[in-house]
């Protein structure tokens, strides 16, 4: 059976796009048309140039020599958004977390995808990078995740020891872009019309739901529709 479409583009590594995973969780909760939903999971690699093999650098730091703050500064910044996650129930540790770069934590992302687990892949690894302190970037601790949501080991080793869909991550890289102009995730497309750029209130979304769920019984699927804006993080890094 056909279903409407959100298409979502993420990094693990960005704080908002949790919160706005889990806001839109809240509004689907309400919508009578859940089951009628299919969440579509793309990449956005906030920083490539990350090490493959994290380092000891704390995120204060990492924002810091990045953004030429203090770290005083960064650690403030990064409080408030721990606020801002408490309210929708995620317990964020910026003290524990540690820098890594996602690019393999976003393959297993695209491994998921094929077993329809996208969105587990997602949550597993948002929980284990924000709440538990996890280095996503480690072999084993992405091998350990997905085998939790189901995935097989083996296949799991066989990606991370190939190249398997880099391409895949810089095709949805390059089209976010050309074809939407995306500055800032998490981005989402909700029926191929409404654009929603940052997380916004539960109650945001479930209006953008019924609107473009509306359109999308009536045949309307394309065009250009209402653009949304909230908290996010930019192509470059910084969230705000």
């Amino acid at each position: 059976m056909e279903k409407m479409k959100i298409a979502i583009w993420s990094d693990i590594a960005c704080p908002y796009c949790y919160i706005g995973k889990r806001k839109l969780e809240i509004a689907l909760d309400k919508f009578p048309h859940k089951d009628n939903i299919d969440l579509e999971w793309h990449s956005y690699e906030l920083d490539p140039e990350l090490p493959k093999k994290a380092t000891d650098q704390t995120i204060y730091s990492y924002f810091a020599q990045k953004f030429d703050m203090s770290e005083e500064e960064a650690r403030v910044s990064e409080g408030k958004v721990a606020e801002l996650a408490k309210e929708v129930g995620l317990n964020y540790d910026f003290d524990k977390l540690i820098v890594a770069n996602t690019s393999d934590a976003l393959r297993l992302v695209k491994l998921a995808n094929e077993s329809g687990l996208a969105t587990e892949a997602e949550e597993i690894l948002f929980d284990a990078y924000f709440v538990k302190g996890l280095d996503i970037s480690s072999q084993n601790v992405l091998v350990q995740l997905g085998t939790q949501i189901g995935l097989k080991e083996a296949d799991i080793l066989s990606l991370l020891s190939s190249d398997k869909y880099i391409a895949d991550i810089k095709k949805d890289i390059e089209y976010s872009e050309n074809e939407y102009d995306l500055e800032y995730i998490p981005f989402y497309i909700f029926n191929n019309r409404q654009i929603v750029q940052g997380s916004i209130a539960s109650e945001k979304y479930l209006e953008v739901l019924n609107e473009a769920y509306k359109e999308w019984e009536s045949g309307i699927s394309s065009g250009n529709g209402e653009i949304i804006s909230g908290q996010s993080c930019s192509i470059d890094g910084v969230c705000s």
